[in-house]
């Protein structure tokens, strides 16, 4: 009879939104190339902020920020056959007029084999996720540096190159809405869902 009661109750707000701001950095121009592999940085937001969405004074929602720290990972894009592995033997991130940060070794130690693309035939893909996180303002990081030096196993052989990448602060926005009543029957019934992965999926293109 009580859980009947809350139900009734629950229609009165029985979806609730959840608006989630994700900030990002993006590489400014073309992808920088070392034999022959194109490459990437990603930035994976780690933390979040929180708050409440209210319309008529009735708690209708919630805004959540994908924020820093931020962890990033290392792509190079190759061709199958060609690349083999990459790894990176310098790091140093900068926010202009703010900070400079080197990384030490230890945050980007080994080294990343390249494997196929699934949704492009033919592409191969070595990711390197690095170690340290770093702390980000929005308001005053709106663009960074990336620069590394790294090398380039091709067919046996290491190449050394450079990588400088400009990186621009980007905002996107979702809404993903949560029906009440669903995940009430949900979590009587003991079902949670699958459990999120750790990290996003990687970027299938340079760019």
């Amino acid at each position: 009879m009580r859980t009947l009661l809350l139900l009734c109750c629950l229609t009165l707000i029985s979806c609730v939104h959840l608006f989630i701001t994700h900030v990002d950095y993006a590489t400014k121009g073309a992808a920088p190339v070392v034999a022959g592999s194109a490459f990437r940085a990603e930035f994976i937001p780690l933390g979040t902020e929180s708050g409440l969405a209210v319309s008529a004074g009735v708690v209708g929602g919630a805004t959540v920020g994908e924020i820093g720290p931020y962890q990033v990972r290392l792509h190079a894009f190759g061709k199958a056959g060609d690349q083999e592995a990459f790894r990176v033997t310098r790091f140093v991130l900068t926010s202009p007029g703010n900070f400079t940060a080197p990384m030490e070794k230890r945050g980007f130690e080994g080294e990343a084999e390249f494997e196929p693309v699934v949704a492009s035939p033919g592409a191969t893909r070595a990711s390197l996720l690095l170690g340290p996180r770093f702390r980000l303002e929005q308001g005053r990081d709106k663009e960074l540096l990336l620069e590394a030096d790294v090398e380039v196993r091709r067919h046996g052989r290491w190449t050394r190159g450079t990588l400088r990448l400009p990186l621009q602060q980007t905002k996107t926005r979702r809404r993903e809405s949560s029906f009440i009543v669903t995940e009430i029957v949900k979590d009587i019934r003991g079902n949670e869902g699958p459990v999120p992965p750790a990290l996003p999926p990687p970027p299938e293109r340079p760019w």
